[in-house]
């Protein structure tokens, strides 16, 4: 990982993604299963949105699919390296975050896996009260965030590793909160370790696989949750912001409803996103037939 960001900050946007299409091509050509994934999604896509409104499911989109991604993580490199990409942001609902770091009470963030979410970096550059903690599904979190600080400097976002949700991890995240920080977390996907605590929602007309994890998570902060969503357009990238809820209640009577009824508000924001940016969600694999 240092040596990615030695050859983005030497070479540059442009070189870099240059060396990078071979690579591409043969991932595009060689795993099938993504492929696959992604031609079903573009498929999805026409059915739902309507064929006028959406690109053709053809390996040529797939392939720009695949092409976007590989740009999302040229992003997310020049996002932890200060490129000027996070001087072209475009955040309209900018004051609803603004108005809960006044209230000096943290709240969650729902994103997904669509765009790039490490452009909110930009935000905390330029606001130094915004505190932001990435929830992240692997046991290397430690150690990317002391490359952080040694190859960027950065201090002012810590990913914190949740492969399983400890009662000492939920009283620092309950910190967080208190402190007034903001707590992101990607919830379009299951993680390997919680397979069984998922249900199954209705996401571009049929039913899919989420995980409440987060949503539970969320009730037990008792915090403002919002949906945050950060697309590429153009030269930058646009950011949505909608409060999902002031707080996640889940009454002990009717707390498996309660939950579906706050993932639906999540999925419906995620598909009007989706809409706006469709090659820009990133989940290659078969979304809507896992067991």
């Amino acid at each position: 990982s240092g040596k990615l960001f030695w050859v983005y900050r030497v070479g540059g946007y442009h070189a870099f993604r240059a060396v990078l299409q071979p690579v591409l091509l043969y991932y595009f050509f060689t795993h099938k299963l993504s492929r696959t994934a992604s031609l079903d999604y573009l498929r999805r896509l026409r059915q739902y949105f309507g064929s006028d409104a959406m690109p053709p499911a053809t390996w040529w989109t797939a392939y720009r699919h695949f092409n976007a991604f590989a740009g999302s993580t040229l992003d997310r490199l020049g996002a932890w390296s200060n490129s000027s990409i996070l001087d072209r942001i475009n955040f309209p609902e900018r004051g609803l975050l603004l108005k809960q770091l006044d209230s000096g009470q943290g709240a969650v963030l729902l994103g997904a896996h669509l765009g790039n979410m490490e452009v909110l970096r930009g935000l905390s550059t330029r606001n130094r009260r915004l505190t932001l903690n990435i929830l992240v599904h692997t046991r290397n979190a430690d150690m990317f965030n002391r490359l952080l600080r040694d190859v960027v400097g950065e201090r002012d976002v810590t990913l914190i590793e949740v492969t399983e949700m400890s009662p000492a991890t939920a009283i620092r995240l309950k910190g967080c909160i208190d402190r007034g920080e903001f707590i992101a977390i990607l919830a379009d996907r299951v993680p390997v370790s919680s397979e069984s605590r998922t249900r199954m929602i209705p996401f571009l007309g049929a039913p899919a696989r989420f995980p409440d994890g987060p949503f539970i998570l969320a009730s037990l902060l008792k915090c403002p949750v919002y949906t945050l969503f950060s697309t590429r357009q153009g030269k930058g990238y646009d950011i949505r912001c909608q409060k999902l809820a002031d707080s996640v209640k889940l009454p002990r009577r009717s707390r498996e409803e309660a939950i579906t009824v706050y993932m639906q508000r999540y999925v419906q924001e995620l598909e009007a996103n989706v809409q706006r940016a469709p090659l820009q969600w990133f989940n290659f694999y078969p979304f809507w037939d896992q067991k």
